[in-house]
């Protein structure tokens, strides 16, 4: 499992500060199982901002680059603590 404590703050942060909407989905097969949100849902085209073997990120009504940055550091630190706790 993911780092939560990590992520439910800064996504929260970040959701509430750039009014966008964050999802965390993992990958189960084909499909996408969402596993947490954050933010207004606005109704617009969502993009991937991070995808690894395992998880994919999607934001909407984000056009901030370093604002991505910081959602893809995250959850490679996120991932990384989850390693090291299996």
């Amino acid at each position: 499992m993911l780092d939560f404590e990590l992520i439910e703050g800064t996504f929260s942060k970040i959701a509430l500060e750039k009014n966008c909407k964050i999802w965390i989905c993992e990958k189960v097969g084909k499909r996408f199982s969402c596993i947490a949100r954050y933010g207004e849902e606005k109704y617009s085209e969502s993009r991937v901002v991070f995808e690894d073997e395992r998880y994919v990120v999607f934001c909407e009504n984000l056009n901030d680059q370093q604002t991505e940055e910081q959602i893809i550091e995250v959850m490679k630190n996120a991932r990384k603590r989850q390693n090291i706790q299996l």
